[in-house]
């Protein structure tokens, strides 16, 4: 049993080592194990999925698949980890994402890159966490595209929209905490039903905000047009305690909704505001706030506002179990034992 145990051991420290070089996909089905091999990994292992399966990738980059079935799909997570020793796992190419309104599991996806776009069809009661996302939006409202319950935790969005042009409602509903969205509510892409927690939020027009709130946020708006009606939040909108930004010097944002951001922020200049901000909304971007303002921006909580702040602040490693450190010595000692030291990082 002893000898059974060490190389079982072993072979997990060499399968981890493997992974370096090699890409690995596993699915877990009812207890049993299944592994695939190489870019297509992903796309075998989705093939093989049943709704409620788990998939678990090594890091490196897989080719992606439309993700049709609820199941859980874990990575090694969305950034190279220098503490940790990990590299991420990136899914490159366009995909689609639909799963009927009939399937009761439900979809969670965490600690992955998505470098290309993401485009949902139908999704509901699903979960984003630790995630890296260029973009993600519904298809044309047109073709009756929806989600509903959707949420995002710990994830940097570039780009972000649940409706389109001449949607006056916005039905889909999504939920953000301490997440950040380069580029939210942009042409005439609309955001609706959604509500923002502790996050960074960047967008050029107000107007195309609907029936959404803000809570502990920092907000941007960077339209470069003259005009004021596009840096004025809908009435349908709430917002408290929020620090916002306007790049034009309006400072307009919350002119409609004002019981709710009377205890509110004005920012004037965000190269203050953080320790350190380039504007370019890059991998590296922190948006860590200088102890100056940690201790003047405060939310509901008494926490700093932003995706530091509330009680889950900003982490990009993922919660399922990542091997670190694995070595076992060459041979036993005299009286049988093996020396084994293995190191396990997750996210709380």
């Amino acid at each position: 049993m002893k000898q059974l145990f060490f190389s079982l051991v072993a072979l997990m420290c060499a399968t981890m080592s493997y992974a370096q070089s090699s890409l690995i996909a596993t699915l877990s089905h009812d207890g049993e194990i299944s592994t695939f091999y190489g870019n297509s990994a992903l796309r075998e292992a989705h093939a093989a999925a049943q709704h409620g399966d788990i998939i678990t990738l090594s890091s490196g980059s897989f080719t992606s698949v439309d993700i049709t079935k609820a199941i859980t799909l874990r990575g090694a997570g969305m950034q190279v980890d220098t503490i940790a020793k990990t590299n991420p796992t990136i899914i490159t190419g366009n995909f689609n994402i639909n799963i009927p309104d009939s399937v009761k599991q439900r979809l969670t996806v965490e600690g992955l890159y998505f470098n290309n776009n993401i485009t949902v069809y139908s999704l509901n009661n699903a979960s984003f966490l630790k995630d890296r996302i260029v973009k993600i939006s519904i298809l044309n409202s047109n073709f009756n595209s929806k989600w509903n319950n959707v949420t995002f935790i710990h994830c940097k969005i570039s780009t972000f929209s649940n409706g389109y042009a001449n949607s006056s409602t916005v039905t889909n509903s999504a939920s953000f905490i301490n997440c950040y969205i380069a580029n939210g509510a942009y042409e005439d892409n609309y955001i609706g039903n959604s509500e923002f927690t502790n996050c960074f939020v960047r967008f050029a027009d107000a107007t195309l905000i609907l029936k959404s709130t803000f809570n502990n946020c920092i907000m941007y708006c960077v339209s470069t047009f003259d005009t004021n009606s596009d840096r004025t939040l809908n009435s349908d909108c709430a917002a408290n305690y929020c620090l916002f930004k306007d790049i034009k010097g309006k400072n307009m944002l919350f002119n409609n909704i004002p019981n709710n951001s009377s205890n509110s922020y004005l920012s004037t200049d965000l190269n203050t505001l953080f320790k350190t901000y380039t504007g370019n909304y890059t991998d590296e971007e922190t948006f860590e706030l200088t102890d100056e303002a940690k201790a003047k921006y405060l939310g509901s909580d008494g926490t700093e506002v932003g995706i530091h702040g509330g009680s889950l602040p900003f982490d990009p490693t993922p919660t399922n179990p990542q091997i670190t450190k694995c070595n076992v010595a060459s041979k036993s000692t005299a009286d049988g034992k093996l020396s084994v030291d293995i190191e396990v990082s997750a996210a709380e």
